[in-house]
């Protein structure tokens, strides 16, 4: 009788982490996860080139719009490493 009263709390843990794997086993089967079906597009490669003439005008754009260039952005905000 003694091993039954020793035995009876691990055998409890063990039922409820038990019914709690299934529960979940259970769960994480029957969530379907549908994928997007344009997104081949998304994982394409890029191009071997870039066009220099569109990133010069990336370039000036960013020149002309941003009121903070990217190279003095981060000296401005200060690095916290």
């Amino acid at each position: 009788m003694d091993i039954i009263k020793k035995a009876t709390v691990p055998l409890i843990m063990l039922l409820v982490l038990v019914v709690v794997w299934v529960g979940l086993y259970i769960y994480y089967e029957s969530s379907d996860i549908e994928i997007n079906p344009q997104a081949d597009s998304y994982i394409s490669q890029l191009q071997n080139s870039f066009d220099l003439e569109e990133l010069e005008e990336v370039s000036k754009r960013t020149k002309d719009h941003f009121p903070v260039l990217p190279e003095v952005f981060f000296t401005l905000v200060g690095r916290r490493d």
